[in-house]
């Protein structure tokens, strides 16, 4: 069986994913922050809480992974933040400027945990010669988007980086690619935008609608089973252009 890492595994997406790879006979180890709920029907899932933006956590994390799994053939880096914020606002006679501790905070919280998870992951995956695989997370703000400066860079630095590992650990059977989802059906989705906004969205989408989890899940599973595709940002998104 293979063992497969699902970091910001109690959201939405990660928690859909951690029931579909369960089901399909992974060893899946399911990591987040916190856990609200625990689906106790799943087997083969560990359940492990971490701070990801955190290196010495990260540490200690992988240190026990390690001992258990020995290795990792599949990192799957789900976790992340949206933020929204703009350079500047206007405020009566005034401006708000966006603030370098969220600056900072949005990119810790994305590109910083995507990266040291890759890089403890890495340590793993070369306890075998076998084909391992790490997928990141990128957004269709990497493109630019207004109202996410910090959020559309962190996002454009993750497909950079995807990049340059991709070249780099190729030679060791590992393969990094990201992908690049759109709006989707998801609880993040409806809390960081109004029915308003959602709408607008739907409308500059030439498929007229916001995606769903399984279509997400189903691009996952292909490139898992595809060890051609590599090094590539791959979209999904229903063909949106802000």
């Amino acid at each position: 069986m293979r063992n497969i890492i699902i970091t910001g595994s109690s959201g939405s997406i990660g928690s859909a994913l951690t029931s579909f790879f369960s089901k399909r006979k992974f060893n899946v180890i399911a990591v987040d922050s916190k856990f609200v709920t625990i689906n106790k029907r799943l087997k083969n899932v560990d359940y492990f809480v971490c701070d990801l933006s955190n290196s010495s956590s990260q540490k200690k994390l992988f240190s026990r992974l390690e001992k258990k799994y020995k290795t990792i053939h599949i990192l799957l880096n789900v976790a992340g933040k949206i933020h929204n914020s703009l350079v500047l606002k206007r405020l009566g006679n005034g401006f708000k400027y966006h603030s370098y501790n969220n600056w900072k905070k949005v990119f810790n919280d994305n590109l910083n945990t995507s990266f040291l998870s890759s890089i403890n992951c890495t340590k793993l995956m070369m306890k075998d010669k076998k084909d391992k695989l790490i997928i990141n997370f990128s957004s269709v703000s990497a493109n630019g988007n207004i109202g996410q400066v910090a959020y559309s860079s962190a996002k454009s630095a993750i497909e950079t980086m995807t990049k340059v590992m991709a070249m780099e650990l190729s030679i060791f059977n590992i393969r990094v690619v990201a992908i690049s989802p759109g709006y989707f059906d998801t609880i993040s989705t409806k809390k960081n935008m109004s029915d308003k906004e959602i709408s607008k969205i739907i409308s500059k989408t030439p498929s007229r609608r916001i995606g769903n989890k399984n279509e997400l899940i189903h691009l996952i599973y292909t490139i898992i089973n595809n060890k051609f595709m590599n090094g590539k940002t791959y979209k999904i998104d229903g063909g949106l252009e802000f």
